[in-house]
């Protein structure tokens, strides 16, 4: 564990052994108020230009990874009224979860349309209609953004024709880039790696800048390029793998899912 990531730790361990059940007022509120440091790095982050995309040490993707980690316990932790994502005792409500993320300077963000840039599919509803467009039905969580960069999509519930996305792989399929999730398999880096040496893992960028939507910006091989065959390489197709790398899961691939490392690819496409 690097030293810029001591803080997020210490918030992830409180959250991870709270037995409370005012986890907002009791842990979430009082660290945030004393997060001044933190809070300023994010807005310096935010502000960032680049060329198009800003540069980034490791430090920063490190640190980045360590609040995205506690970012994916309290989306475990989260509740909703109308809805079952939440089933623990420390649960928080959806809005004392964006006041915490916005209190430290994330910017909530909302896209009808569906796109993987926004959207992590947690349901599908197959249509009739195997040709029918993937489409946003409802929400479970917001997404998120840091300047340009996305942080953390929302968690959406879409439709769409089995020719577009398959519900059973679609659910099923494991989320990579992700530390947890409730309702399906997750991988990130992390894993693997012992309690102190997971934590020094790098944080996935993806930015919507212009007209250009950025995936997984700092990885080696580009996807457009065709650059699909390297040291870790799989029986994945070009196409197959593009699809991995924008939704972070297979949404139509049939294929063994739990064992791929899709972490070097990067892809960028035009809206």
């Amino acid at each position: 564990m690097h030293i810029s990531q001591a803080l997020y730790r210490e918030l992830f361990d409180s959250i991870l052994n709270y037995q409370g059940t005012d986890l907002y007022s009791d842990i979430l509120h009082p660290w945030c108020a004393n997060a001044m440091a933190i809070k300023a790095w994010l807005s310096d982050f935010a502000a960032r230009s680049g060329s198009p995309i800003p540069k980034a040490s490791i430090e920063d993707l490190w640190q980045l990874y360590a609040l995205s980690r506690v970012n994916d316990l309290l989306i475990w932790h989260l509740r909703d009224r109308d809805t079952e994502i939440g089933t623990s005792r420390a649960e928080i409500t959806s809005s004392n979860y964006l006041e915490f993320m916005r209190s430290l300077g994330f910017e909530v963000v909302t896209s009808r349309e569906f796109s993987p840039f926004y959207h992590e599919i947690v349901k599908v509803i197959q249509d009739e209609q195997p040709y029918a467009k993937i489409t946003v039905i409802n929400t479970f969580w917001h997404s998120l953004v840091l300047g340009d960069m996305m942080f953390s999509r929302a968690g959406a519930c879409v439709a769409g024709g089995i020719t577009n996305i398959e519900k059973s792989i679609a659910e099923q399929s494991t989320l990579y880039w992700t530390y947890r999730r409730k309702s399906r398999k997750c991988q990130d880096l992390s894993y693997g790696w012992g309690s102190n040496s997971q934590w020094r893992t790098s944080f996935r960028r993806d930015y919507k800048i212009n007209n250009f939507v950025y995936y997984n910006v700092d990885g080696k091989h580009d996807l457009n390029l065709g650059q699909c065959k390297n040291a870790e390489s799989d029986d994945l197709e070009l196409q197959e793998r593009i699809e991995l790398v924008k939704h972070r899961c297979f949404i139509t691939v049939n294929k063994p899912h739990d064992d791929l490392f899709p972490y070097n690819d990067r892809y960028c496409e035009k809206l």
